[in-house]
């Protein structure tokens, strides 16, 4: 299965999740120097299977620079889980 292939089941399957779709990106675009192209990027962006969210923010995953990008970017950072806690127990009011 190509890249553009699996993007396109991948698109498929997160039709309606910005979340969903942001989290395969977030996938492609820490290897994203070895395996695509500008060409794959333009070609994927083009295809009917994607919805007109999911080719302008693929677009702007794979520019430098973007917000959309930086936003990709921080899901693959991990996740301080003092601040979950804390966040957690503010929501549910047992704020210390």
């Amino acid at each position: 299965m190509t890249w553009i292939n699996y993007m396109v089941t991948a698109a498929q399957h997160s039709k309606g999740s910005a979340s969903h779709w942001f989290r395969y990106l977030s996938k492609d675009i820490e290897k994203c120097g070895a395996v695509f192209s500008k060409q794959d990027v333009e070609e994927l962006s083009n295809n009917d299977a994607l919805t007109f969210f999911q080719r302008i923010s693929l677009r702007a995953a794979f520019e430098e620079g973007s917000p959309t990008r930086q936003h990709i970017i921080s899901l693959n950072n991990k996740v301080d889980l003092s601040m979950v806690t804390a966040v957690r127990n503010k929501l549910r009011g047992n704020v210390e």
